[in-house]
C-alpha cells in the first residue's frame, strides 16, 4: 500500500518527535545512573550529592581536604569525563602533569617536546610526565604509584597538580563502584604523597 505524498510531512514530523524523545529518555537515564552511583559513594565517604539533576556533583572530605567529583557524558562537542578535584592546604613543591601516551604526545616528541623518563621501560612507554622539577616527580612517582597507573592504563588516567589544586580524571563516565574506588584510591595516594612532611 502506497503512502500518499500529503502524509510525508506528517510522517517525517512523527519520526523526528520519536527520535528526540528517545534521545531525551536515554540522556535522562544516563544522568540518573551517574547520580545513583554518586549517592552510593557519598554514603561510603560521608559526603553529599549537590547540583542539578543533569550535573550532579559529589562532595566529601579526605584528610580534612575538600573533594569534588564530577562526571559528564560526552557530546558532539565535548568528550566524556569523570574528574576528582582535591584542594590542598599548601602549595605543591612543583606543578606536574601525567597523561597516557597518545598520537598527539608522540607527535610532540617528534617535534622536540620532552618529558621526564623514570627509566622504567613499561611506564615510560605508557605515560608522559611534564614538570619543571624532576626531583619532585621522582619522589612522588613511587613504584606503588607507577603500578596503580599501569593497572589503570586502559582507563587513560590523567593527573594535573598545579599549586594547591589536584585533578585526577579519566575520559569517560564511570559506571561502576569499583571504577570509582580505583579513581579515588589513585587521587588519595597522590594526595598522601604530596602531604608527606618535606614536600
Amino acid at each position: 500500500m502506497e503512502v500518499p505524498e500529503t502524509l510525508y510531512p506528517i510522517l517525517f514530523g512523527l519520526f523526528v518527535i520519536i527520535v528526540i524523545t528517545l534521545v531525551l529518555v536515554l540522556s535522562l537515564w544516563r544522568y540518573r545512573v551517574i547520580r545513583q552511583l554518586m549517592e552510593q559513594q557519598a554514603m561510603k565517604h560521608g559526603g553529599s550529592v549537590v547540583g542539578s539533576y543533569l550535573l550532579p556533583v559529589l562532595k566529601f572530605p579526605y584528610r580534612g581536604l575538600p573533594v569534588v567529583v564530577t562526571s559528564v557524558p560526552g557530546t558532539k562537542y565535548r568528550p566524556a569525563k569523570t574528574e576528582v578535584n582535591i584542594t590542598l592546604k599548601k602549595v605543591a613543591a612543583a606543578d606536574l602533569k601525567i597523561m597516557t601516551e597518545s598520537l598527539g604526545t608522540r607527535l610532540g616528541k617528534a617535534f622536540g617536546a620532552s618529558d621526564v623518563l623514570l627509566n622504567s621501560d613499561e611506564f615510560d612507554r605508557e605515560f608522559v610526565i611534564k614538570t619543571q622539577d624532576e626531583a619532585f616527580v621522582r619522589t612522588i612517582l613511587t613504584l606503588t604509584l607507577q603500578e596503580k597507573l599501569l593497572r589503570m592504563r586502559q582507563q587513560k588516567p590523567r593527573i594535573s597538580l598545579e599549586s594547591t589544586w589536584l585533578a585526577v580524571s579519566v575520559p569517560r563516565v564511570i559506571r561502576t563502584e569499583e571504577r570509582y574506588d580505583e579513581l579515588f584510591e589513585l587521587a588519595f595516594y597522590i594526595t598522601d604523597q604530596v602531604l608527606e612532611p618535606g614536600f
